[in-house]
């Protein structure tokens, strides 16, 4: 890439940037969009399976089929460090597709599961390969869009879990009507398991030998533009990104107080939604629906999710404060947890469409604020190692959070008690996003009055300094994102 990087800043006007975000979004964005669409479906199989028979023919009582949620995410937790360090070796979008092939194959060996301990083997290999794919997004978006870029995209990528939602229960419903009307040796989850692995195994092929790796690689790139799409992210201050491993940026990263909030921001904001994801079938259903009705009900669910990642993410880039998104998205989810759970109270089935609403609304929104915090990191973490190292944390407490999320719905049928520690736990999600933007800003403040007004990077004889392999606390022309 150091041979596209200019020594001083290349003027782009808006007409040619455009031109180039155009380019990328039409060849980049749309496999991001599909892989994400594949590897939430290829997730939620067992949450559609919980409707369509599992528990009964593989002998699975409510405990274990929740401990089939948490240990999809033990393998995640062991196997999100290897794929950051992977990403800093390897192309990530490479490394990805090789894992999409691998977990396509694995999917597929769930048609063959015929008891818990095999059932546990899959998910946990599973939850390994599709380890790969927040983190490694995360890196590619920051990799091809400028920093206030990041929160529309990310916003569209994630999106992308609620046209699965809806895909999902379509084809869970297909399979259901069609074991019945047509009877075979194979249950309707098993069936259901084989179509996505296959398709998995093909995308990722593909994903291989089509998706361009980086801008300099692009071969929807002139060689004038390829220049032009690495001088535009001069701004985010990101560097070229390095292969080599630096100890220092990893201590850095350790040592960054923002580091530990992310954690904190990710088990009390996403141990509820992975309990909500696991059970989304069981718990609509729960409310009185028939297992046709619970399955076809995930529709209205993937619009709301589309609507609130995309809403939010736009208003994340629109007003240039990704944490105030962030924290609407998170008060929004909190009232309709909280009319969910005061309708339920009075009586289970006390206001059924109501509850089924609040639910809609709830679930939908359950990881917007999550979005748009990873398009937070992308933009505030600089240095390839620090930013690969932050991922490493952050995601491994994601798996932590998620291995925990399903544990805390065990009180079935109705989850009275799941349904109060959401409450407290996004509550204080809200809270560590208020620091948040109280931390960032200050900073940014304090960077402001020691550097006085910023001049051209030649005046300051700092040369190339935005293209080199620099940190947040090194580079000081570095703001972060509010």
């Amino acid at each position: 890439m150091f041979a596209y990087a200019s020594a001083s800043p290349i003027s782009i006007d808006e007409e040619m940037n455009k031109r180039l975000v155009r380019k990328i979004d039409w060849h980049i964005l749309p496999w991001l969009c599909l892989l994400y669409v594949l590897q939430y479906l290829d997730k939620g199989v067992i949450s559609y399976a919980g409707v369509m028979g599992i528990q009964t023919e593989t002998g699975l009582s409510s405990s274990q089929f929740t401990w089939l949620g948490s240990i999809y995410y033990a393998g995640y937790i062991v196997a999100a460090p290897v794929h950051n360090r992977m990403f800093q070796a390897y192309p990530p979008s490479k490394w990805i597709a090789c894992c999409v092939v691998a977990w396509g194959i694995v999917l597929s060996c769930m048609a063959a599961c015929e008891n818990f301990a095999g059932l546990m083997v899959q998910r946990t290999l599973l939850g390994a390969l599709e380890a790969s794919i927040n983190c490694g997004f995360s890196l590619i978006t920051a990799a091809w869009y400028r920093k206030y870029e990041h929160g529309t995209r990310t916003g569209i990528w994630s999106s992308c879990t609620g046209f699965a939602n809806m895909i999902g229960g379509l084809i869970a419903f297909g399979c259901v009507s069609g074991q019945a009307k047509h009877p075979s040796a194979l249950s309707s989850w098993k069936i259901l398991s084989l179509i996505t692995g296959l398709v998995s195994i093909i995308f990722g092929t593909c994903m291989w030998l089509f998706m361009a790796a980086s801008a300099v690689e692009a071969r929807f790139f002139t060689e004038d533009e390829k220049t032009l799409a690495v001088e535009r992210l001069r701004d985010n201050h990101q560097g070229a990104g390095s292969t080599q491993y630096k100890r220092y940026q990893a201590k850095e990263a350790l040592l960054d107080c923002r580091t530990w909030m992310y954690t904190v921001f990710v088990l009390s904001s996403q141990i509820p939604a992975a309990g909500l994801i696991l059970l989304q079938s069981i718990l609509i259903k729960s409310l009185g629906f028939t297992t046709k009705e619970t399955l076809l009900l995930n529709i209205p669910q993937g619009f709301i999710t589309i609507l609130c990642n995309l809403s939010f993410g736009s208003l994340a880039d629109i007003t240039k404060q990704r944490s105030g998104s962030a924290i609407a998205a998170g008060v929004f989810s909190l009232f309709w947890a909280a009319l969910y759970m005061g309708l339920g109270n009075v009586s289970p089935f006390y206001k059924k469409y109501g509850q089924l609403v609040a639910y809609f609304f709830m679930s939908g929104s359950c990881s917007t604020s999550w979005f748009v915090v990873i398009s937070m990191m992308s933009s505030n973490v600089l240095g390839t190692t620090k930013k690969t190292t932050v991922n490493s944390v952050v995601f491994l407490i994601l798996g932590v959070a998620y291995f925990v999320g399903p544990q805390t719905f065990r009180d079935a049928p109705y989850y009275a008690h799941a349904k109060t520690s959401l409450i407290v736990l996004w509550t204080v999600s809200i809270l560590v996003l208020a620091a948040f933007y109280m931390l960032n800003r200050r900073e940014n403040g304090q960077r402001d009055e020691t550097q006085g007004e910023r001049r051209d990077a030649d005046e300051r004889g700092t040369g190339n300094i935005e293209f080199m392999d620099l940190t947040d606390k090194e580079n000081k022309l570095f703001r972060y994102v509010l």
